[in-house]
């Protein structure tokens, strides 16, 4: 049951800060911004919300911007989650994206040296 009311937790948290970030916020650092997840711990006192943007983009400008944003992000999910109390939010830059890319890459450059079977 506990289990069920984090997920529940964190999908809804999920899409009141992604409407918020959509709609909310005027910082223009954060217009490019993509949240791809949202884990809350089990005692839904502390949210970790994973994000993306474009690599052309600094992410240390927009780490700065959602720190910023915080304190306002928070009260936006005060108003619309009936929570006993507000998450603290932590922002983690999702690198998986590029992880992903990266072994991409790795297994192309292996084919091509032919270290890798045809078939794998």
């Amino acid at each position: 049951m506990a289990k069920h009311r984090q997920e529940k937790v964190s999908h809804e948290l999920l899409r009141v800060l992604a409407t918020a970030l959509l709609q909310d916020v005027k910082d223009p650092r954060l217009a490019a911004v993509t949240l791809t997840g949202v884990h809350v711990s089990a005692d839904l006192q502390i949210a970790h919300i994973n994000w993306l943007c474009d690599k052309k983009l600094s992410r240390n400008d927009i780490t700065t911007g959602l720190e910023k944003a915080t304190p306002f992000l928070r009260s936006i999910v005060g108003e619309k989650l009936a929570l006993r109390r507000v998450p603290n939010l932590i922002f983690h830059y999702d690198d998986a994206y590029e992880t992903g890319e990266h072994m991409s890459q790795l297994l192309a450059t292996l084919r091509q040296n032919g270290e890798m079977g045809a078939d794998e």
